[in-house]
């Protein structure tokens, strides 16, 4: 596990730096990050690691109850407001719309990189590679598996929410892991998917951290959240979640 996570936290530091220079290079223009030249391509259709991918949607599949269903369900939702449950009732978009605009304006940026990613690699969806699978809804046709859009916008969510409320950061990240992964419990996604999102979200919310073009709109919604919340305009200098490996 160590090994894993060490690895992880390696080629999370790789694409960060790599990401850098692979924007585009309009300077007056919100940074492109190009998905496909920071991540690794999908697993071969066929190879060992596909079909481990796909035995572990299977599982998955076999293990979910309801309550996982009506979860996954909840959380095919693209929002910030997703996150309620850990930041708790002051948490809403009707007296948050800076936040809710700078969350929006997030989601879409993601959808429009990960579909470049997606139509580069063009990997099937799961119940497209077997007839086992029954996902819980239908996708869009040609509507491709890798990177996961949702865990995309989980994690770039959640990196800019733990910067927004460092207080809160451990339950944030956990919060992204659970969104994640209902991805696979709805049928929809292969575990490296969902992985693959992890590195693209990260990588999106690091670069949008630097992009003066984001900045303005990241204070304003970060002021309105916090007040919101009930926290002070700047959390104390010490503040961060309780050892999260993220």
């Amino acid at each position: 596990m160590k090994t894993a996570l060490a690895t992880k936290s390696a080629l999370l530091l790789s694409l960060l730096l790599l990401g850098q220079v692979a924007l585009a290079d309009d300077d007056d223009a919100p940074a492109k990050i190009e998905l496909t030249r920071l991540l690794p391509p999908p697993p071969a259709a066929g190879s060992a690691v596909a079909q481990h991918d796909l035995q572990a949607v299977l599982a998955t599949q076999q293990q979910r109850t309801q309550a996982d269903m009506d979860a996954a369900k909840a959380d095919t939702e693209r929002s910030v407001f997703r996150f309620a449950d850990v930041l708790g009732p002051g948490l809403q978009p009707k007296g948050l719309p800076k936040t809710a605009a700078f969350f929006d304006r997030l989601a879409a940026f993601d959808k429009a990189e990960v579909k470049d990613a997606k139509e580069d690699w063009k990997r099937p969806r799961p119940a497209v590679v077997s007839s086992q699978v029954h996902p819980l809804a239908k996708e869009k046709a040609n509507d491709w598996s890798y990177p996961s859009g949702h865990a995309t916008f989980g994690y770039s969510t959640a990196v800019l929410l733990a910067n927004m409320l460092p207080e809160k950061r451990a339950a944030i990240f956990a919060r992204a892991d659970v969104y994640a992964e209902h991805r696979i419990v709805m049928g929809a996604h292969f575990p490296s998917d969902i992985e693959a999102g992890h590195l693209a979200g990260t990588v999106i919310g690091a670069e949008i951290l630097r992009d003066p073009s984001w900045k303005q709109d990241y204070e304003l919604a970060r002021l309105e959240l916090r007040h919101a919340l009930g926290l002070p305009a700047n959390p104390p200098r010490d503040a961060d979640g309780d050892g999260d490996d993220h």
